[in-house]
Order: structure tokens, then C-alpha cells, then sequence
């Protein structure tokens, strides 16, 4: 049996999940949507409960209860009961549709038109220097090595690598890869999801800790907050990179074999 994330894990969440339940509150109150829908749909905490990505899937009826059974009880409350169903939930494994590549890289399998997305997490276990700190550099380099060989052994056809984060805001990150695919960022255009970590992650610093100076520049956003253009209120944009898949191997060393 998978062991539970016990009571400390979820009080390490706990600051994660108040910034995301006073994020909905307001939400609701703008868009004029019940407390329950404005969790659901406007936050992160459907994917770290473990019912996966409202991206690709329907919301799991069991975070559904879940939530509604939180958004009836007054504020304080509300944190706890989300606080310890989450104690009580095992840990959330990397998605099935994800291939992984040491602590912190995974990547997806191609798209029919040969793009590869790359996924970055922090899964080191409470470390003292962060992933991004620049004496981690030669072994997340090492990691991306690993999966752009990966990807040219297991599918020969791919034809680029792409991205989408708030993290290719940060020379930090962006620095790991080839100049070509960090200098190609661009704000996501149009409406989006924001509900996914490329997003939340910003809040978050390498223990897992809320950052309080975002979270203090992403309240005073909220003053302001547009329902319609939500993803302005946070402090860092979501980027889209890409790259063709040559710069990758040649930035690696990665030989046309793999």
C-alpha cells in the first residue's frame, strides 16, 4: 500500500492551498460562480489531490465532493478540511503520460506532428540548494541529456522540443537549455487554462514553500482581477518555447543515432 502524506506534508501544503482558496473566493464573488466551480476550475488543487489534469480529463467526482462539502464551510475551515483530506491521500506519482528523467525533468510522447513537450518538478526531497541554483546545473543538464537521447532512440521522428511555464521567465532556467529554444519565448496568446502548475508554480520556492513576496504582488493583483482575463493577475506570464529537435542534440551531444 502506497503510504499516506501524513499530517506534516499537508501542513508544508497548507500555505499553497490558502493562497489558491482566497483566489478562488475572489473569483467566485466577480464571476458571480459558486465557491465550489471557482475551486475546481480557477485553481491547481484538483492535479497535487492526485485526480489528474483538467486539461485532458473530466473533474473526479471524489475531489468534486470534496470540494463542495469545503466551499460550504466558513473560511478557516475550509483550509483544514482540504488540509487533511490531503494528509490522508497517498502520493501523487508523475502522470502516466510522462516519461521521467532523474528529480526534476519528464517529457511527453510526440504529437502527430512530431513536437515534443517537456515538463520540469521539483521531486528532491527537501533539498538545502535549490534545482535551479547554479551548482545544479551540470546534473539538470545531465538529465536533459538523458532524455533528448531517450528521444531520439524511442521516437526517430521527433522533430521539436516545446515548452510553456512561468519559469522561462528566470535566466536561472532558461540557461539549461540551447540558445535558440530560451530565446524563442513568447507569451501564451489568448484565453487559457490556469489551473495548471506552469502557472501556480511561481508561488512555490524549492522546499515548497509559498514565496511571500509573489504572493503579496498577486494579492494586490486580485484587486483588480478580470474574470475574463484572469492570468493577469499573477506576477510572471505563462511562456511558450520551442526549438527543433537538432539544436537539442547538438547543444547535448546527442549523435543522430542517439
Amino acid at each position: 500500500m502506497t503510504d499516506a502524506k501524513g499530517m506534516a506534508a499537508a501542513e508544508h501544503a497548507r500555505g499553497f492551498f490558502d493562497l489558491q482558496l482566497r483566489y478562488a473566493d475572489v473569483f467566485a464573488v466577480r464571476a458571480g460562480m459558486p465557491l465550489d466551480e471557482a475551486i475546481t476550475w480557477q485553481t491547481n488543487l484538483h492535479r497535487p489531490f492526485g485526480y489528474g489534469n483538467l486539461s485532458k480529463q473530466a473533474p473526479d467526482a471524489t475531489f468534486l465532493a470534496l470540494v463542495k462539502d469545503a466551499a460550504a464551510l466558513p473560511a478557516p475551515a475550509r483550509l483544514d478540511r482540504l488540509v487533511s483530506a490531503y494528509a490522508h491521500l497517498p502520493y501523487d506519482p508523475w502522470p502516466d503520460d510522462r516519461v521521467r528523467f532523474g528529480l526534476h525533468f519528464a517529457c511527453e510522447a510526440p504529437t502527430r506532428e512530431g513536437d515534443v513537450r517537456i515538463h520540469f518538478v521539483n521531486r528532491a526531497p527537501m533539498p538545502e540548494i535549490g534545482p535551479l541554483d547554479p551548482s545544479q546545473q551540470d546534473e539538470c543538464r545531465s538529465d536533459l541529456t538523458a532524455m533528448v537521447r531517450h528521444i531520439a532512440s524511442a521516437w526517430p521522428n521527433a522533430k521539436a522540443i516545446i515548452g510553456g511555464s512561468w519559469l522561462y521567465n528566470t535566466e536561472a532556467y532558461r540557461r539549461l537549455f540551447p540558445p535558440a529554444y530560451a530565446a524563442s519565448r513568447q507569451p501564451v496568446a489568448g484565453p487559457r487554462a490556469t489551473h495548471g502548475l506552469s502557472t501556480w508554480g511561481q508561488f512555490l520556492d524549492f522546499r515548497g514553500r509559498v514565496k511571500p513576496s509573489i504572493a503579496e504582488a498577486f494579492h494586490r493583483n486580485l484587486e483588480t482581477l478580470d474574470v475574463d482575463r484572469p492570468w493577469l493577475s499573477f506576477p510572471y506570464q505563462v511562456l511558450t518555447v520551442a526549438a527543433p529537435f537538432e539544436a537539442f542534440r547538438e547543444e547535448y551531444g546527442v549523435g543522430p543515432q542517439g
